[in-house]
């Protein structure tokens, strides 16, 4: 039903995604001998090169906006679909399966933009917006166990009638 919890859950995984969409998702600086400080920002919409603060290089990532985009869509229709809660679980794991297909595409896409990439080099932020995606999974599993469990209950409840 769409008072239950899964649909708050659906609802942090939607305000997740587009918060990883303008926050500072990976946040790394690079300071060389030549007092020289190179910063790569790195969120779902652009991935930016700062050199001693002038913006040098921004690219919008296109393919990252389109499986974010993706994610939205199927988490609304996980949650507006609550009278059917067999295709809710398939749904559930097709989101899972894209969640999953954008964090691997954000990290190749994130090792090809920065040139020796390396983790220490990360901000804090970088830290929460790592945090976030896997949130995200931790939150659409547990939808996947909410809905399973009304399912559970709704059989069993047809079987004492």
């Amino acid at each position: 039903m769409i008072q239950r919890i899964q649909s708050v859950f659906l609802g942090l995984i939607i305000a997740i995604v587009a918060s990883l969409c303008g926050m500072q998702t990976l946040h790394l600086i690079y300071v060389e001998p030549t007092t020289t400080t190179t910063e790569y920002v790195l969120n779902l919409f652009y991935f930016n090169k700062i050199e001693n603060g002038i913006l040098i290089d921004s690219q919008l990532q296109i393919l990252l906006v389109m499986l974010a985009s993706i994610v939205i869509g199927l988490s609304l229709y996980i949650l507006l679909n609550f009278k059917n809660r067999l295709k809710q679980m398939l749904f559930t794991q097709i989101n899972m399966f894209a969640i999953l297909v954008l964090l691997a595409a954000f990290a190749i896409k994130a090792y090809s933009f920065v040139p020796n990439f390396s983790s220490d080099k990360l901000m804090l932020s970088s830290l929460f917006g790592i945090s976030m995606f896997l949130f995200m999974v931790y939150l659409n599993i547990r939808v996947f166990f909410l809905i399973k469990k009304d399912e559970e209950l709704v059989k069993s409840a047809d079987r004492i009638r």
